[in-house]
């Protein structure tokens, strides 16, 4: 195929060596390539008659028909550039595209005299089929140049208006040929006409088949769009090659597992390919990805199947394309961060038909290299592979948060009582108040269609699986049932008729369910100006019915302005419904008001037991902890753990086996792969097998897993890394005490089971408080008793107190007999070699704060035990492999004056990097943003604001805190090559560029 210059030089070969084997065949007849490249030739002759010549547009208003085929080759024949119109678009659209191309002739395959002010001529009429000018045309033999146009396709635009992309021939004949090499088309395989012949796919499913010398078999509208209507096509006419639609792939991958066809490969693109199951078809099933303007495709995917739990892909690129994935300004990102998709090759159109400022726009040169912008968000995989992510207008901000809505669309679609999910975003006035709404097609084998109960009770499970898959900023608001979703006319996921259908919704279910009164109605009322509904019950938790953390600072706010009774954040958390939250309030209202704001003062000391039973009798070898051949790593999911995960990989032969929350093992596979490539980790080839994932919830007994799983890793394991931690700088100490207090004791009693573990336990500086406040002491060395700053940890936050047990009930064991070293975590604030940081912290949520209004607030010797994540891991990894380490506490902070204050680490941004910040009073600083629900740190203003102890809110408290001893850090360290990171300005550069969002000076 290579010697030849476009696509029609292809298909005149065939119609010359095998004049009569069969071109097309649709229901009524059927077309050999000698019969084809006649009618064409005739088209040919009347439109050069018509005065038709080289590179004049001519609009071609169609069905998908064989006089569609032989109009399009006629005018190519011609030279001309076809301009295929579907015949069911609307007559505006119809004549808004024709007056585009300034064309005074158009052809049509049903009778349509004129359009607008351009001519019409029916391709079947004698007078533009006649033998005669047939003869003509084989005469006049008009050759098209590689750098003509061959089609122009008018795709949605931006504005509301289509517009039109030019292709050339070069860039068709490239991506059909690269297409038919690699998946085998030739002359005796059997392909099918499946998309609209608006859809650029159109065109490659025709000339894949015209230049390959392939029977095309045209689908009607009935076999179209039924999936298993079309598994029986495929099957009686042995097709080989075929394309569907991406929203049609899991039906017709699971009819076709159930029958024998011929296929040999199965086509999909369009939007986002959401995890399939493929264990059960015998044909390969091939993604494909591109914008119409870099010529249908650019990237090809061979889909494994969702039971690999590989991270959802596009492939690599194809046919000579080039991807780049760049930022704002246009430089490459990291690998795994996420940017624009950008596409260079020979596969870019030539521009968009009358618009040359768009053309500039979207058409870029960048280092000599011309570009096509696609809006696309993408991010390379740690195997080269590229994942995309859903429009750039698709990512949206909740709560400060960024999110990908095809992120939440591939979990949902992994949940097995889902066949198919879309996931679209409100667009309010108040922008705080977007949420999120998920419409779902759910297998109904298992649920009664018309028993509204089921379908709460799966609406209520679906919840739950996917709280343990994503961030609870990502967990959609409402979930709408449907029977189906809405198609655009390209066959793709119409969401804006998804979310006028529910507006429509909510203002017909406007009526509140349930009477309220007194402050009972109006804690209501609350609840349904913040939600913007009133769908919820007195019991319903306001986070089941699109409730959030941002809207709970706001909700607080509003019942204790309204109510005149001080309410708390943790309150909502506690409790979550207008019943719970209304008898809480009542029962407050007669005390008198609490001098200080802090969570009630729990008996922590009460949870500091160990699970029944437990023993630890069994010897252990030192080499479990030297050269360990088996590690059990949790919390992979988390910033320091995915990150110790890469560290141990490296520094150790170790088999590393990784519980992680989620409903099934696939999820858990799909949960590492993202965390991987959002903190820009490749795992090398051989490190793949050495990862072992389970799906598993650390509170539960024998960590939710079968028992033969729990049993192998009891006696397997030589050591625990305890990594796993839940996070939260507001929820109450009864919230966390679950995962973090249990999932501890349930750790501890696995230690003990089998072989005996030694446990290195990632504890946190913070277990210290403002002990300093109590104690009067300014220095805490690593062996100090944290018993002295208890009434400092009984007054702190929930996640405070937590570790406190934590740390309590692991000292507990190990006075008992089980093999412990602690290490106590200062603040991992990004990583020095990628910039990236954990987005669920709170001092890049500080740092953007300071930025944007470039203030700082006068706070003096406010420390966090600043330092990266890379040294983190680095030195836990070498100490642990110390078996002297067991017994010793280990302060992973800076040492002195590299120990950070706040105002230490913004002077380091002024001196690097020219900012130049005010310095202001505490609570100045705070009212510049606590009023404005869209800050970065608002969802945390009871960390700011609360009242914990001596009238100062948690931050304050931090002040003039503890210097921090790390004694046995630096010792053991010694000789290492691992040194304390200083913070230098490249690091700090990748840091604000990557996590903030700030490209310095």
């Amino acid at each position: 195929m290579s010697s030849a210059r476009t696509v029609l030089d292809h298909f005149q070969h065939h119609a010359s060596e095998h004049p009569h084997a069969l071109a097309l065949i649709d229901r009524q007849r059927t077309l050999t390539y000698a019969e084809l490249d006649r009618h064409s030739n005739a088209v040919a002759a009347f439109l050069f008659g018509r005065g038709i010549r080289p590179g004049d547009l001519v609009p071609l208003l169609a069905d998908r028909s064989p006089e569609f085929i032989i109009g399009l080759l006629g005018i190519v024949k011609a030279g001309g550039a076809y301009v295929p119109i579907d015949e069911t678009y609307p007559t505006q659209r119809k004549h808004y595209i024709v007056d585009q191309t300034g064309a005074s002739l158009a052809l049509s395959t049903t009778k349509l005299p004129q359009i607008g002010q351009c001519e019409c001529a029916v391709i079947s009429e004698s007078d533009v089929m006649s033998d005669t000018a047939d003869e003509v045309a084989g005469r006049l033999r008009v050759a098209s140049s590689s750098n003509q146009a061959v089609y122009v396709i008018f795709t949605s635009g931006t504005t509301g208006v289509p517009k039109g992309v030019v292709i050339e021939h070069h860039s068709l004949e490239n991506i059909v040929a690269w297409h038919n090499r690699e998946f085998s088309v030739t002359s005796q395989s059997r392909l099918t006409l499946m998309a609209k012949i608006g859809f650029d796919v159109s065109q490659w499913e025709i000339w894949s088949a015209l230049c390959a010398g392939a029977q095309l078999y045209l689908l009607d509208d009935a076999t179209r769009i039924d999936a298993d209507a079309l598994t029986d096509f495929y099957a009686r006419h042995a097709i080989t090659h075929a394309f569907v639609p991406t929203v049609m792939v899991r039906d017709v991958v699971a009819a076709t597992s159930k029958v024998s066809t011929a296929l040999h490969f199965l086509f999909t693109a369009g939007e986002k390919l959401n995890p399939v199951d493929t264990d059960h078809i015998h044909y390969a099933l091939v993604d494909y990805y591109g914008p119409t303007e870099a010529t249908i495709f650019a990237t090809a995917n061979r889909v494994a199947s969702v039971s690999r739990g590989l991270p959802s892909s596009i492939g690599v690129p194809v046919a000579g394309a080039e991807v780049l994935i760049l930022d704002e300004v246009l430089s490459e990102v990291p690998a795994g961060e996420v940017g624009e998709l950008c596409i260079a090759g020979p596969g870019l159109a030539r521009g968009y038909l009358n618009n040359e400022p768009l053309t500039h726009e979207r058409f870029i040169v960048r280092d000599g290299k011309r570009l096509y912008r696609s809006g696309d968000l993408a991010r390379f995989l740690p195997d080269g592979g590229i994942q995309f992510l859903g429009r750039r207008d698709e990512q949206i901000k909740i709560r400060g948060n960024r999110v990908e809505l095809g992120e939440i669309e591939t979990q949902l679609s992994l949940l097995p009582q889902i066949r198919k999910a879309a996931v679209v975003a409100t667009s309010p006035l108040d922008l705080s108040r977007k949420e999120i709404v998920a419409f779902l097609i759910v297998d109904r084998d298992s649920v009664d269609r018309d028993d509204h109960a089921q379908d709460d009770a799966l609406v209520a499970s679906i919840k739950e699986q996917l709280k343990t898959i994503l961030p609870d900023y990502m967990l959609p608001a409402s979930y709408v049932l449907v029977n189906d979703l809405p198609l655009t006319p390209n066959g793709k996921t119409d969401k804006q008729v998804l979310l006028q259908s529910y507006t429509k919704q909510l203002v017909a279910a406007s009526g509140s369910k349930t009477v309220y009164e007194g402050s009972q109605a109006v804690i209501a009322d609350i609840f349904s100006e913040l939600l913007g509904h009133n769908d919820f019950d007195l019991d319903d938790s306001f986070f089941e019915i699109g409730g959030h953390s941002l809207l709970a600072a706001h909700l607080i706010k509003d019942v204790s302005d309204k109510l005149s009774i001080k309410a708390y954040i943790r309150d909502i958390y506690e409790y979550p419904s207008v019943g719970a939250l209304h008898a809480e309030l009542e029962r407050r209202a007669g005390a008198s008001a609490p001098a200080v704001d802090a969570e009630p003062i729990r008996a922590l000391k009460d949870d500091v037991y160990l699970p029944e039973g437990v023993v630890f009798n069994r010897p252990y070898s030192t080499s479990q902890i030297t050269a360990p051949k088996h590690i059990l790593l949790t919390g992979v999911t988390g910033f320091v753990g995915i990150h110790l995960l890469q560290e141990l990989l490296d520094t150790t032969d170790a088999t590393v086996h990784c519980p992680i929350r989620a409903e099934s093992q696939d999820h858990a596979q799909t949960r590492l792969g993202e965390v991987l490539g959002k903190n820009d980790i490749p795992l090398r080839p051989v490190d793949v097998g050495r990862i072992r994932v389970y799906a598993a919830d650390l509170a539960k007994p024998a960590f939710g897993l079968a028992q033969q799983d729990y049993q192998y890793l009891c006696d397997t394991v030589d050591i625990v890394y305890h990594s796993a931690s839940a996070v939260n700088f507001i929820q109450p100490y009864s919230y966390m005490r679950r995962d973090n207090v249990q999932g501890l004791r349930e750790i501890i009693r696995f230690a003990a089971t089998g072989k005996l573990k030694p446990l290195a336990l990632l504890s946190t500086i913070s277990v210290y408080s403002w002990g300093h406040l109590h104690t009067g002491k300014r220095v805490m060395r690593e062996d100090d008793d944290i018993d002295q700053n208890l009434p400092a940890v009984i007054t702190d936050i929930g996640y405070v107190r937590s570790k406190w047990v934590m740390e309590k009930i692991a000292d507990l064991a190990a006075s008992q007999g089980l093999p412990l070293m602690t290490f106590r975590l200062g603040y991992a604030t990004f990583h020095s070699k990628t910039g990236v940081c954990a987005s669920y912290q709170w001092w890049s949520r500080l740092v953007s704060t300071c930025i944007a209004h470039g203030t700082v607030p006068a706070l003096h010797d406010l420390r966090e035990g600043l330092t990266t994540v890379d040294y983190m891991v680095r030195a836990i990894a070498h100490i642990s492999r110390k078996p002297s380490a067991l017994g010793k506490k280990f302060n992973l902070i800076h040492s002195r004056d590299n120990n950070l204050t706040l105002q230490d680490f913004f002077g380091k941004l002024e001196t690097n990097f020219g900012f130049s910040f005010k310095r202001i009073p505490y609570t100045e600083w705070r009212e510049q943003w606590e009023h404005k629900y869209e800050a970065p740190l608002y969802p945390l203003l009871s960390l700011f604001k609360d009242v914990m102890c001596d009238g100062k809110s948690t931050v304050e408290l931090y002040q003039n805190t503890y210097q921090w001893d790390c004694s046995n850090v630096t010792e053991f360290l010694h000789g290492s090559g691992i040194v304390e990171p200083a913070f230098e300005k490249s690091e700090l550069r990748r840091y604000l560029k990557r996590s903030i969002g700030v490209v310095p000076a």
